[in-house]
């Protein structure tokens, strides 16, 4: 998805694909995203446009209808090939968020070249329509994925993943999750290999980890459709294992979802490049130990006690936050949200969506 941030309002520009390969229920992490990043943009200009799939669109504008004429949807079909000069129109800034998810398009070529060539196109006629500054959603993974392995050692934004095109090409039994993070980091070097050709432009590109924290104003999908989805529940899902106690381990390598939606907002007005380098922005929340964020549920949601995964208990060897969001204050000028908020706000979002299907006379789970 692509923001566009307009003089009088924020459009909204909806990538398009044919009517199977897309889900309208909006379960994308990015679509989340957008949500809260509307949301900040609502608090921090009088009013304000973005992208979504045509398939999608009249999803997206209800989501959106909350914000009345404030917000403005356009479908974009093709991110590759397409030509939109009415979606930039009299835009001062964009703020582009999309890449494919997970086992969403049919081969990791396609994925691949959704998420670089569709980055790039997006971006070239953003700069042919004269705008300047532009916010761009990586991701942690594209500087390294040793956490993955226990390997907590620091990262800083002069890294990157040793990942290449050919290295997922030419892999028959490469999984989901390494085109997706081949995606970020190739997508997201393909951006600054622009950006060093066209010097004029301010970029800032913000690289979480998984999104935790409560659902946007507006994003219905998880209480809607028959049957339920947890897709729809998006990287909240992963929190879900946190209330399953036969569940698997909730990840505890988190970044507040808020924080990651302050950062895009903050970035449009951020210092110049000439004065900070480089707006490369590794982010996270502060990691601690899952026995930790289990205690943290038990005590301040003691109704979820017996519901706490069993496996948070299990302590994890050397755990330690790899960035200490230095560049998120020094360009952005922003602190993380205390992680027991992030936990328990998203906790609570997750059972509210569980009382919501069951006031149905439906039983949720993983």
């Amino acid at each position: 998805m692509t923001v566009d941030v307009c003089p009088s309002k924020i459009r909204i520009e909806v990538k398009a694909r044919g009517e199977s390969a897309c889900r309208p229920s909006l379960e994308s992490p990015d679509f989340w995203d957008l949500m809260l990043s509307i949301s900040s943009f609502k608090r921090a200009i009088e009013s304000a446009g973005g992208a979504a799939r045509s398939a999608k669109l009249e999803a997206v504008k209800r989501g959106f209808s909350i914000y009345g004429n404030s917000v403005e949807v356009v479908a974009m079909d093709d991110l590759i090939h397409g030509q939109y000069p009415d979606a930039f129109k009299d835009a001062g800034a964009l703020i582009h968020i999309a890449a494919p998810l997970i086992g969403r398009e049919a081969t990791p070529k396609a994925a691949l070249d959704v998420s670089v060539l569709g980055s790039l196109n997006i971006i070239k006629q953003a700069e042919k329509a004269g705008i300047k500054t532009i916010g761009y959603v990586s991701s942690i993974f594209a500087a390294s994925t040793a956490l993955l392995q226990g390997d907590f050692t620091p990262v800083n934004e002069n890294q990157w993943l040793p990942i290449t095109r050919e290295d997922v090409l030419n892999n028959k039994d490469v999984d989901g999750a390494t085109v997706y993070i081949a995606e970020k980091a190739l997508s997201e070097r393909a951006v600054w290999d622009f950006v060093d050709q066209h010097p004029h432009l301010e970029v800032t590109t913000v690289n979480p980890p998984f999104f935790y924290g409560p659902f946007a104003p507006g994003y219905r999908a998880p209480y809607l459709g028959d049957p339920f989805s947890s897709n729809n529940l998006s990287t909240l899902a992963i929190l879900w294992n946190l209330i399953h106690p036969k569940g698997p381990i909730a990840s505890p390598y988190f970044v507040d979802v808020r924080d990651v939606a302050r950062a895009l907002v903050a970035s449009l007005n951020s210092p110049s490049t000439a004065q900070v380098g480089r707006k490369r922005i590794l982010m996270t929340s502060e990691w601690v130990q899952p026995s930790e964020i289990a205690a943290l549920v038990k005590q301040h949601r003691p109704e979820l006690a017996s519901r706490v995964c069993e496996a948070m208990q299990e302590p994890i060897t050397g755990l330690t936050n790899i960035t200490d969001n230095k560049r998120l204050k020094e360009v952005l000028g922003l602190e993380p949200t205390p992680w027991r908020k992030t936990i328990l706000d998203g906790v609570d979002t997750l059972v509210a969506v569980e009382n919501a299907w069951k006031a149905r006379g439906v039983a949720i789970s993983l």
